[in-house]
């Protein structure tokens, strides 16, 4: 816990801080990239391989339980509604792999993440065991060291159901195609599992970081390995997570490598479960279309993909691009 908090305070960040729940986001313009309906189901995925600490009055567990939340193309037509159990679309779809922030779970981003589903990618979320709301003996984030291993077991465990005849999404996804997105102390979850030696899955083609921040993961170096496309997108209004967090990742990653900077905005500066029936923040379409083009590039393999991320990522007065490609 020490050398935790001791990262944090180095950074400018509170343990505190990153324990508040989401700040809600004022009404704006809406966005829409669907092209499909959303289906949605949840899987009770458990690695029995790791163990869950003790926290609190919760004695720990030898089993990690990381129920997850999966988005996908589905069939029928694109609507405002998501489709639990439907039928799969037809054909074969990338994969987001998503990390909540603290104190958050992986259904309260169900509104931003349904936009990317809707778009043409599968997007699991998992929970964290420690980190989530209602977490046993209080959400903390002194486990987000084994984070990094939660995302890679799940990855592994979707990947497992898309070769396992008579799984929902059985030939599902497109193999070779993933990338990693997060928020908070999940962008932090997202640098260590795509771009920290402790633990880069090399399966993952390219990562994206919300309003997050590079953590102490043991001897752990950023950056080390090899390239990862990275882009990332932090508010310069941030109260939570200090925007320097993120101008410090962008010097130190290599090509190439994207930061959108969102103008006045706050901490979360898109809509969640609790503010979904409100309009989108004006940075929310900057958030969902930046990380589209940017994974259509990377992980999609569309080479023209980079022109409209380099046009919508720049909005007077609500975003502007740095980039460096090469």
């Amino acid at each position: 816990m020490r050398r935790v908090a001791a990262g944090l305070a180095l950074l400018g960040v509170s343990a505190a801080l990153l324990s508040a729940p989401a700040v809600g986001a004022a009404p704006g313009a809406s966005v829409t990239n669907a092209r499909y309906a959303v289906g949605v189901r949840t899987e009770p995925f458990v690695d029995t391989t790791r163990a869950t600490p003790a926290n609190g009055s919760y004695a720990g567990s030898p089993t990690r339980s990381l129920p997850t939340l999966v988005l996908y193309p589905a069939r029928g037509a694109p609507g405002p509604t998501d489709h639990l159990g439907a039928a799969p679309a037809p054909g074969t779809f990338p994969l987001i792999m998503f990390a909540h922030g603290n104190n958050a779970n992986g259904a309260i981003d169900e509104p931003l993440l349904r936009q990317w589903a809707a778009a043409g990618y599968v997007v699991a979320a998992p929970t964290f065991p420690l980190s989530s709301q209602g977490a046993p003996g209080g959400d903390t984030i002194t486990d987000y060291p084994h984070q990094p291993g939660d995302i890679s077991f799940v990855l592994t465990a979707m990947l497992r159901l898309n070769r396992t005849a008579g799984s929902p999404f059985h030939g599902l996804l497109a193999t070779g195609r993933v990338g990693v997105v997060g928020h908070s102390l999940g962008g932090a979850t997202v640098l260590g599992v795509a771009v920290n030696s402790c633990c880069a899955d090399p399966r993952i083609r390219a990562a994206v970081s919300i309003d997050g921040l590079e953590l102490p993961f043991g001897t752990g170096q950023f950056f080390t390995g090899r390239p990862v496309p990275l882009l990332l997108l932090h508010g310069d209004a941030d109260q939570t997570v200090p925007y320097t967090s993120s101008v410090q990742a962008y010097a130190a990653a290599p090509p190439p490598k994207f930061f959108v900077t969102l103008h006045g905005a706050p901490h979360t500066a898109f809509r969640q479960a609790t503010d979904a029936h409100i309009a989108a923040p004006p940075w929310e379409p900057v958030i969902v279309t930046s990380v589209l083009d940017f994974l259509n590039r990377y992980v999609r393999g569309e080479p023209t993909a980079l022109a409209p991320l380099q046009a919508g990522a720049t909005v007077p007065g609500v975003a502007s691009l740095q980039e460096q490609v090469g």
